[in-house]
């Protein structure tokens, strides 16, 4: 079966929120960089509705689920991903795209659209980007429409993140089939038999280049709206899992200065018991020297970073910037 793509409706049945799986969600404008010495999974072939098998390289954690193999799954119309090939179930579905996209073709017949992935880094801090390649649209009847998108799954933050490339969509009437832009969104556990939500979902809404996240929860139904236009280059959506989240307590008991830092970062905080870590925005982590309420940030790269601090309450991070 051909997997239709919904966003949620929201019941407000209190008695049925359950979820567990928080994520954060963030948008920033990086340069976009197409994958070199990669891995093809299309082999040249031209595919639609393709059905694909990729080796994470390390186990990666979505949700209550945990997984060291991912697949593009046949039913999920070229963009749609999961822990598991099969269509039945409980399953989380990553979906950077949600249009049903298939590969464009030179005069010879040759796929011009090709999916592959690499894996990147070293072990501890491994990434796996997974790319679709001027991909075109199933319902665009001038055959010119297309765009460029990458998934990176972090192996040190279990963080996902849907990267935007080049595109050109002039016929977004057909290539969106019929809606005002693409659809994207990220279900930790969705119950394919019922249409239901098992766990929490993240759905975008709005202007692509700073749109607002739903979400939605246990027992809603699946319906909805996508984006308002087209996702601009170098867009990166980010979910970083609820460890590296802002808890409620945070913003009371903890905050950090000057930021942006050029040298000293400092920590001012309530809390008596605590561990500091640093990441990189690549989810790497960082070696530095501290004290108690200071991390000497002198020798950093310039860039974002994430701050991680352990409490006896749960864990509170922050971002600054490095100048």
């Amino acid at each position: 079966m051909k997997f239709q793509y919904y966003y949620i409706i929201l019941f407000f049945c209190l008695t049925n929120i359950t979820a567990q799986s928080v994520y954060n969600f963030e948008t920033e404008n990086i340069p976009y960089q197409d994958l070199t010495g990669s891995t093809s999974l299309n082999n040249g072939q031209i595919w639609d509705d393709p059905a694909y098998t990729i080796p994470i390289g390390f186990d990666f954690q979505l949700g209550t689920f945990n997984f060291d193999t991912i697949y593009i799954v046949e039913w999920g119309v070229g963009g749609a991903l999961s822990s598991t090939p099969n269509d039945t179930g409980v399953l989380p579905l990553i979906i950077p795209i949600g249009q049903d996209i298939y590969s464009r073709e030179d005069i010879n017949g040759i796929s011009i659209s090709p999916i592959s992935y690499k894996l990147e880094g070293t072990v501890g801090n491994q990434i796996l980007i997974i790319e679709w390649k001027n991909v075109g649209f199933l319902d665009d009847s001038t055959g010119d429409d297309y765009m460029n998108l990458q998934l990176w799954l972090y192996e040190a933050s279990n963080i996902i993140e849907y990267h935007y490339g080049d595109n050109e969509i002039n016929n977004p009437d057909e290539s969106y089939e019929g809606e005002t832009g693409p659809y994207v969104s990220l279900l930790t556990a969705y119950n394919m038999d019922s249409d239901e939500l098992e766990d929490n979902a993240y759905v975008l809404s709005g202007e692509p280049s700073n749109p607002t996240v739903l979400v939605y929860n246990q027992g809603d139904e699946a319906e909805g709206a996508p984006l308002v236009g087209n996702i601009p280059n170098g867009t990166v959506y980010r979910f970083t899992p609820g460890e590296l989240s802002t808890n409620d307590f945070s913003e009371a008991k903890l905050s950090i200065y000057p930021n942006p830092v050029s040298n000293q970062l400092f920590i001012q905080t309530e809390i008596l018991e605590y561990q500091i870590s640093v990441y990189n925005e690549l989810g790497q982590k960082i070696r530095f020297t501290s004290d108690r309420n200071s991390i000497n940030v002198t020798n950093f790269s310039k860039g974002l970073y994430f701050i991680k601090i352990n409490t006896n309450d749960g864990t509170i991070v922050k971002k600054f910037i490095k100048e």
